[in-house]
């Protein structure tokens, strides 16, 4: 889905960019970005879907890192920090 059809589909539920924006804490130039695909973001991503009432990968079927569960906690996150470490630093 291209952002045009993104903000039309948005627009048609009563939603817009900048309200999006600030349900998330977000700027609307990152919204627009990761719409448009010149940013990633999976939350941003998700909460545009969510929106639309869409999958994620529906929405942005062309990237598929946003189509796996994404990093929630600092707690994931810290666990596959250390799974990188292990990796890069295997002798192989």
């Amino acid at each position: 889905m291209d952002s045009n059809k993104i903000k039309m589909e948005l627009a048609q539920r009563g939603f817009d960019f900048s309200m999006l924006a600030k349900a998330l804490g977000k700027s609307p130039s990152l919204i627009s970005k990761v719409a448009s695909r010149k940013a990633r973001s999976h939350s941003v991503a998700l909460a545009i879907a969510k929106a639309l009432g869409r999958p994620i990968d529906e929405v942005f079927p062309d990237i598929e890192s946003y189509h796996g569960p994404a990093i929630t906690t600092k707690q994931d996150r810290k666990q596959k920090e250390r799974e990188l470490v292990a990796l890069l630093n295997d002798s192989d």
